[in-house]
């Protein structure tokens, strides 16, 4: 007789997933740090930013610009969720979080990518705006007058901490992918036990024939 052990023992997690998961509880940490700073500046960059374009004759509201900053932070808290349940369900060894790390953590990734980028284009899209209307100030004064209202360390701090989401978002998707990762995630399956000495047939544990009482106990015939 054979024996199924039930796979109910703890599986040690590999360094490379405990790293990832790390990783993405720092990446939920830095949303909301950048979520926290946009609540607190974002209204203010919106305001001046509406002065300029009031100065230039162009007609604006910042319905727009509040709609958008309102977006931009529940859509980060919503991030924020997403990520801690990620690394949650991760260190767990759950197989589907692993692969929705690997979904969101990749339109995650070319989102906060394509946010760092945008600000290095915003000069040259400046420039354009003003060859339309010349009454724009240059990029520099534009500069100047909307991040007048806020701390000087305001912008360095946002660009670093856009620079270390996409790091610790990055990270995640390949320390999961690499082969130690593998068996962290794989579904355990029961362990087979082979028989114990004397449990089989002719053993303690099989047929022995007739006991002292039973009929047919006696000699064997000859």
């Amino acid at each position: 007789m054979s024996f199924a052990v039930p796979a109910g023992a703890p599986r040690a997690r590999p360094s490379t997933v405990s790293l990832a998961v790390v990783l993405l509880f720092a990446a939920a940490a830095i949303e909301v740090i950048s979520v926290i700073l946009s609540l607190l500046y974002a209204q203010k960059i919106a305001d001046a930013t509406k002065q300029i374009y009031d100065r230039a004759g162009m007609q604006s509201s910042n319905a727009g610009l509040t709609i958008g900053t309102t977006i931009e932070v529940v859509v980060g808290f919503i991030i924020v969720a997403i990520l801690v349940l990620l690394g949650f369900f991760v260190g767990r060894g759950s197989q589907v979080a692993r692969i929705l790390t690997w979904v969101f953590g990749g339109i995650a990734f070319c989102c906060s990518l394509f946010a760092v980028g945008s600000t290095l284009f915003t000069q040259t899209f400046w420039d354009q705006a003003r060859k339309t209307n010349a009454n724009l100030p240059t990029y520099a004064e534009y500069e100047r007058i909307v991040y007048a209202q806020v701390p000087g360390w305001y912008r360095p701090v946002t660009t670093v901490l856009g620079i270390l989401l996409i790091i610790a978002i990055l990270l995640p998707i390949i320390l999961l992918a690499l082969p130690a990762s593998h068996p962290y995630f794989r579904k355990q399956q029961a362990e087979w036990e082979p028989p114990a000495p004397g449990s089989g047939p002719g053993f303690g544990g099989g047929y022995q024939g007739p006991q002292p009482g039973q009929p047919g106990f006696g000699p064997p015939p000859q």
